[in-house]
């Protein structure tokens, strides 16, 4: 008489199962995203002088693309764009996707 115990059945479904149950949950995993408008460097006295209505220039140009970064990863590069004629809402187009340096 062959007995296989329920661990041993539980392994051998195990794979299967976790690939529905392991995408689920990577897809929930919280990210942190920043979009990078620019950046400035400046010294400490300039940045302690900085009152209401300073200007401080970015190292960008208005049209220039913007980085899109996960986790401190530049992921994309996207377009600011307005979301209705009055553009009180901003949002960001995706218009290059960062290739991954396969290894």
């Amino acid at each position: 008489m062959t007995h296989v115990s329920a661990a041993a059945d539980r392994e051998a479904q195990a794979p299967d199962s976790w690939g529905a149950r392991g995408h689920d949950a990577v897809m929930r995993i919280p990210v942190s995203v920043r979009f990078v408008l620019g950046a400035a460097r400046m010294p400490v006295a300039k940045l302690m002088s900085l009152t209401r209505g300073s200007i401080i220039p970015l190292d960008r140009k208005v049209g220039d693309l913007i980085d899109i970064v996960v986790n401190d990863q530049v992921v994309a590069r996207g377009e600011i764009v307005a979301l209705d004629e009055a553009a009180t809402r901003f949002a960001i187009s995706v218009r290059e996707v960062a290739q991954t340096g396969g290894e």
